[in-house]
């Protein structure tokens, strides 16, 4: 009954700051009104007079850490909100201060079972950095020093409980505001309430850097700290101390040329976790990253990491491709294909040619010269301006990758970008013929065909439909033989199309036979006559082709 007490007390205290800062409308006419006192509608007029978007940066501000992190994920989202609310939720900071009732020796035991003076030799009782969900401490263990991130007490009931009341107030204002419904507010809401509660777990930010760290084992440029299983849980996180420094403090006494050569480390590392990885730090600002003495890049803190499913990572690599080749009709295609949902449209199509055009002359003007500042919101305005609506995984990628550009330039500000990225391309590029990717895109060639069988059947489900009047089909008789012709055209080139397929996984798999020549050239002459099939077929395409033309 108690918690029941509280958390309409937070309620009534979320609807209020609502209304303090002028934002009554969204809820007097819902099943909210009855929590708003007249009294508080009289107040605040003063307030009412800014901004609306400067007053929705106080009120999420008042309103604490969880809806802090809702307004900073808005304030990556310029394909749906408009740029001035881009700027202002772009100067929330989290006002976190320490959590004075967590007593660091009985959270220890509490979580380990045992002392904290049996497992530590030694315990900094003042944190070393505070955050909203939690707090870090300096400790030794066997005389090494190793950092411990603990969840301030009651953080995840607190920011559970935020989510809940966000979640149902939202409904509400949905359903009154039609703008709001055609930003599937309710899909964001998911995923920021998934993000949440994965920061909240400490097993989950420890099974990512324990990823991160088996990724860069041996790479040159990129390292993170290793993690001490045995010493953590869901609420306690240990780990080896990053080594290095601090990027700001590096950057106070590191030369040109140190400067320059971290600032291109930094590209490549993060260009690598996305294309060979698909696995990248989500949040990459200057204080989760340290430089070592040889020049490494130590990433720490990941609670926020991206994944990329392998098809994502294709579509992403064609964007970054087409826009490094300032290809306007493949950029266009790139984004009609990543997109959400779009209105570019055969009338506009033209129109965002050129916009992309102007974007690519900008960039050829030398990258030190580019103002990053208005290219980035050139971008943004263009996305809003066509309805844009990118998927979460591509934002939040948009998002880190922006932290990282903009980190390299400031440290050097002549470096080319672009020839930092393109080996990178070109080796993805390169891995898609290996042996391994071709197999593999042969067996999906396989599966897809094996869809073929239900044709008939899809094409009988087609034909009682029309017979029930449900489809209306017109056809004259004139285009009957044409139809019937590339209906039996097209049967043709699927069955070649089907053998060639097989022709190829069945080579594939006697290739690799050891100790069998015989079979090794039974592979080989099915090489052979999938070549020549594929050449046929191609040069029946290329018939068909110019006979459209003619």
């Amino acid at each position: 009954m108690e918690s029941k007490v509280n958390y309409s007390g937070r309620y009534i205290e979320i609807v209020h700051v609502m209304v303090k800062y002028g934002f009554q409308a969204w809820i007097m006419n819902s099943t909210l009104s009855h929590l708003i006192p007249n009294k508080v509608l009289e107040k605040h007029s003063d307030i009412n007079k800014l901004p609306i978007e400067v007053r929705l940066r106080l009120a999420i501000e008042e309103l604490g850490p969880t809806f802090i992190k809702l307004g900073q994920l808005l304030s990556n989202r310029a394909d749906l909100i408009p740029i001035e609310y881009v700027h202002e939720l772009q100067k929330l900071q989290d006002n976190v201060s320490e959590d004075n009732t967590l007593n660091i020796n009985e959270y220890i035991e509490k979580e380990l079972g045992q002392p904290a003076n049996e497992v530590f030799e030694y315990i900094d009782p003042t944190p070393i950095g505070i955050a909203s969900i939690g707090q870090t401490y300096a400790v030794k263990r066997k005389g090494k020093d190793l950092v411990l991130k603990v969840r301030k007490v009651n953080a995840d009931v607190i920011m559970n409980e935020d989510l809940r009341i966000m979640r149902s107030i939202l409904r509400v204002i949905v359903k009154s505001s039609k703008s709001l419904a055609r930003m599937d507010t309710m899909r964001l809401f998911d995923e920021f309430e998934i993000s949440i509660k994965n920061e909240l777990n400490y097993a989950i930010e420890r099974r990512n850097q324990a990823q991160f760290v088996k990724y860069f084992k041996d790479s040159k440029i990129t390292c993170a700290p290793n993690v001490v299983n045995d010493l953590s849980t869901q609420s306690l996180f240990c780990m080896d101390f990053a080594e290095g420094v601090k990027l700001n403090d590096f950057l106070e006494s590191a030369t040109d040329k140190q400067k320059e050569t971290v600032s291109k480390r930094l590209v490549k590392s993060f260009v690598q976790q996305i294309i060979e990885f698909g696995f990248y730090h989500a949040d990459p600002h200057p204080g989760n990253i340290f430089i070592t003495e040889d020049l490494r890049i130590c990433f720490i803190d990941f609670g926020a990491i991206g994944h990329l499913l392998p098809e994502d990572t294709t579509l992403i690599t064609e964007f970054l491709e087409a826009f490094l080749s300032k290809d306007t009709d493949r950029v266009i295609r790139a984004i009609k294909r990543i997109a959400i949902s779009h209105e570019i449209t055969v009338e506009n199509q033209k129109n965002l040619q050129y916009q992309l055009h102007d974007i690519f002359q900008e960039l050829d003007q030398g990258v030190d010269e580019v103002p990053w500042v208005e290219f980035s919101e050139k971008i943004m305005a263009i996305m809003f301006h066509y309805n844009i609506v990118l998927p979460n995984y591509f934002v939040n990628l948009a998002k880190a990758l922006s932290l990282i550009l903009g980190t390299a330039l400031d440290m050097s500000p002549k470096m080319n970008i672009l020839e930092e990225i393109k080996p990178f391309m070109i080796k993805y590029q390169f891995d898609l013929f290996s042996l391994k990717n071709q197999r593999k895109m042969l067996l999906d060639l396989f599966n897809t065909l094996k869809d073929v069988k239900t044709i008939p059947t899809d094409i009988k489900d087609i034909i009682q439909l029309i017979k029930r009047g449900k489809i209306e089909v017109q056809i004259g008789l004139d285009d009957t033989k044409t139809i019937l012709d590339t209906f039996k055209n097209g049967i043709n080139k699927l069955t070649t199309g089907i053998i060639i397929g097989c022709l190829l996984i069945a080579s594939s798999s006697m290739s690799v036979s050891e100790n069998a020549s015989f079979i090794n050239n039974f592979a080989l002459g099915g090489y052979f006559i999938a070549g020549i099939l594929g050449l046929v077929l191609t040069i029946d395409m290329f018939k068909d082709l110019f006979k459209k033309n003619k």
